[in-house]
């Protein structure tokens, strides 16, 4: 025992400090925070509470302003892309096409396993912890996204720290290779083309019951930066993060790091399950829970068949970018 804390020494100590900022914060709340808290997010509120109806989204369309030309081509493209998901899933559905191949690749056992991934789980807490207990002088919103940034490149850090300095393994054993690079991009948004209209079908029934019982979205902080947000290289700098560095990061830790050593440990179906279940418990969203864990269910397997992060990066990279593309329309239809 006292052995094991010895080694593990530097952990306790940082769930010692995630502990006592955690009561901190609770037992005196900042001032500031608490008012940002309470102001009211767009991102809670409803299209009607927003005031966007069906004729301010025409006039809109009418209006031939470059975004309106963009927002109609891309939903255009978007509608063809669902279309496109309908089809594929009704030629699995009504022609017996094989939606499973009869084996997985078989893949090496990684050297890390689950107590890796409750020691970087800390690293991060503790970052973020860290982070938010430092002042900053400047902006709520500048200082949420460079701490969201600082605190993934923390986590990238620490898992290369985990294969390529501890165990004395290959980046690739993560799934990080150019191998059948371009087939597997093919892969993945061809994977999430299938699975578009399944996504769509659970949100708006998830909506339609949580609508039913009286619950009220909370705000999404990402998406209030990016509607309150005026500084043209913060908003760039934002969406290339949510777009292209989170689903990278995401996918590294999620897939590559927490799912194998789950796999390991349990098997193929509870790495899946639970990788898709954290993924989509941080995302923190009742209402879009059950459509990101099937998305976090869909890129495992692709992970899993493949043997590659490149399917997984492309799907997670795909479904962010559409996500923002909403948003910037929804900004549009707000000036």
């Amino acid at each position: 025992m006292l052995k094991f804390i010895k080694r593990e020494r530097i952990y306790i100590w940082m769930v010692f400090f995630i502990l006592i900022v955690s009561l901190f914060s609770f037992a005196y709340p900042h001032k500031k925070e608490q008012r940002d808290a309470d102001k009211k997010s767009i991102s809670g509120q409803t299209f009607k509470d927003m005031g966007i109806t069906e004729q301010k989204v025409k006039l809109f369309f009418e209006s031939g302003k470059p975004a309106a030309v963009f927002f109609k081509y891309s939903f255009f493209a978007g509608f063809l892309m669902l279309m496109a998901g309908v089809a594929i899933n009704f030629i699995f559905l009504f022609n017996g096409k094989k939606m499973f191949p009869d084996k997985l690749r078989e893949k090496k056992s990684v050297p890390w396993g689950i107590p890796d991934i409750l020691r970087v789980s800390i690293i991060v807490m503790f970052s973020g912890y860290a982070l938010g207990a430092i002042h900053f002088n400047m902006d709520i919103n500048l200082r949420m996204i460079l701490s969201t940034f600082f605190i993934d490149v923390i986590a990238g850090a620490a898992i290369l720290y985990f294969i390529l300095v501890k165990y004395r393994g290959k980046i690739s054993s993560l799934g990080i290779t150019s191998k059948d690079f371009y087939k597997n991009v093919l892969s993945g948004i061809t994977a999430y083309v299938f699975i578009l209209p399944i996504l769509i079908s659970v949100l708006i029934l998830s909506m339609l019951f949580l609508d039913k019982i009286g619950y009220k979205a909370p705000p999404q902080p990402v998406f209030d930066m990016f509607f309150e947000e005026k500084r043209s290289n913060v908003i760039l700098f934002l969406t290339i993060f949510v777009s292209v560095l989170g689903p990278v990061i995401e996918e590294i830790f999620f897939r590559g790091f927490l799912y194998s050593a789950v796999k390991k440990r349990f098997g193929i179906l509870a790495g899946v399950l639970l990788s898709a279940a954290l993924f989509s418990m941080l995302h923190a969203n009742i209402s879009g829970f059950l459509p990101i864990m099937i998305l976090g269910v869909l890129m495992a397997f692709l992970y899993e068949v493949t043997g590659s992060l490149v399917a997984s990066i492309s799907v997670h990279i795909l479904h962010n970018s559409i996500i923002v593309c909403f948003v910037f329309f929804i900004k549009e239809l707000l000036k």
